[in-house]
């Protein structure tokens, strides 16, 4: 899908695809993950992904909620194991992100030189010094979080899980702010895709982060757009408005720095402008 948009063969969003995730045996992803135990295997199934075309390389670092049997809070690969994926990706000079949200899992993977961190949950002192020394980014995730907690249950979610998802949810959100309050950097992204919480509904991330997690509307802009592009390795031409750059913008009726919600409903959308072409929107389907 990602090439044959960019090779403009049907109209599509821009996409930086990573592949499969890499996970210990038994780990978090491990029944669509590519699985690797040890450093070799790992470095392997990270080879895999860069031969299949791979715009980065994305490591579980920790557990998560939604895999059955595991803890978000565990470590799961060793440091050395996250260290040797890391590098074996820079060798081939793709980024490279970490599904992290227990405070070992978070340090393993910045120690071994991780381009961003995903969800950073549990962190203590010494794991946000560490964040802020290399300022490694960290996408937060949280509506994700919110959105398990509010229609689980409706989809088979058992009470256990949505408990979980209530822990990550105050842990993390103390973490985003934390962060943000420290002169760290957040992306805004999230686990879509899912029943619950579908793709195209990415505007509510950022109003989540602007009414319950304390952000200004004009953060939370930053974080999703200037510091998107940073994460990925694209600020040379995306994430601000500036000559030269490429002309990816969405054109808001309204002041969204008073109301970002605006955002959520498409009525307001006056334009999604892709490398300069009007692509969607009102003004799309009035011309």
């Amino acid at each position: 899908v990602r090439d044959a948009v960019n090779k403009r063969t049907f109209a599509g969003p821009t996409i930086y695809a990573a592949g499969r995730m890499i996970c210990m045996t038994g780990g978090h992803g491990n029944r669509v993950g590519r699985i690797a135990d040890g450093c070799d295997e790992v470095i392997t199934a990270v080879r895999e992904q860069v031969h299949a075309g791979s715009d980065f390389v994305k490591i579980m670092a920790t557990g998560g909620v939604m895999t059955p049997g595991v803890n978000p809070e565990d470590a799961h690969y060793t440091a050395e194991e996250m260290a040797a994926g890391i590098h074996e990706a820079h060798r081939f000079h793709k980024h490279t992100a970490s599904h992290a949200q227990g405070r070992d899992g978070i340090l393993n993977a910045v120690r071994g030189g991780i381009d961003s961190i995903e969800h950073g949950t549990f962190m203590d002192d010494e794991t946000m010094q560490l964040l802020l020394e290399r300022d490694v980014p960290v996408v937060p995730a949280l509506y994700f979080e919110k959105a398990s907690i509010d229609h689980g249950s409706s989809f088979g979610m058992s009470q256990q899980i949505i408990d979980g998802h209530q822990e990550t949810l105050d842990a993390g959100t103390a973490s985003a702010q934390r962060i943000i309050r420290e002169g760290g950097r957040l992306g805004l992204g999230g686990d879509y895709g899912f029943a619950w919480n579908p793709h195209g509904d990415y505007a509510k991330e950022l109003t989540f982060f602007v009414e319950h997690v304390g952000l200004t509307v004009r953060e939370t802009l930053t974080c999703a757009t200037r510091t998107g592009a940073e994460i990925i390795g694209v600020q040379d031409t995306l994430g601000t408005l500036e000559l030269g750059k490429t002309a990816d913008v969405l054109v808001v009726a309204g002041d969204v720095l008073s109301d970002i919600s605006l955002i959520e409903d498409k009525k307001n959308l006056l334009a999604v402008i892709q490398n300069g072409i009007i692509k969607a929107g009102t003004l799309f389907k009035s011309n």
